[in-house]
């Protein structure tokens, strides 16, 4: 499946230029605060973690998830295994995938990630938080309490 547009949030406009660069499908804001258009508007939402502050990104996943969507997190950093390296981890509430050697300044990183992305966007949870939020306008208090649990387990298990 193609994703028809992308929004990507991150404070490095390195980043953020690579992406739009590597694929034009890609919408770029810089901070939380500079989103232009509403996040329902994207059919897939990608975001650094930590951005403004340490909760940035997740304030970006649970924005997204009170509007019906289940966004995707990308974050990294330099690691030392046997040398210096770079890593990204890709991951939401339910599928997580590394990305060894690259960094997200890297248009390989792009391409790759986003073909995972397209291979795991639709997914049940996507397609219940849609029919939740279409249905009754908004999705649920618990519901978006649940899932944040499962962000943060993700995030803290691959920290």
């Amino acid at each position: 499946m193609t994703i028809r547009n992308i929004l990507y949030i991150d404070d490095s406009f390195e980043n953020g230029v690579t992406a739009m660069t590597t694929n034009p499908r890609i919408d770029f804001a810089s901070s939380v605060q500079l989103i232009e258009r509403p996040l329902q508007d994207y059919a897939c939402i990608i975001t650094d973690m930590r951005m403004e502050h340490a909760e940035s990104g997740m304030e970006v996943v649970e924005r997204a998830l009170r509007e019906g969507k289940f966004p995707w997190v990308a974050t990294g950093g330099t690691y030392e295994h046997g040398g210096n390296f770079n890593r990204v981890r890709l991951f939401n509430s339910a599928e997580e995938k590394i990305f060894d050697k690259v960094a997200k300044n890297e248009s390989r990183f792009w391409k790759e990630a986003l073909a995972y992305i397209e291979q795991n966007q639709e997914n049940p949870t996507q397609r219940a938080l849609e029919r939740v939020r279409a249905t009754l306008g908004v999705v649920p208090e618990e519901t978006i309490k649940m899932l944040m649990r499962s962000y943060r387990q993700n995030y803290q298990e691959g920290k």
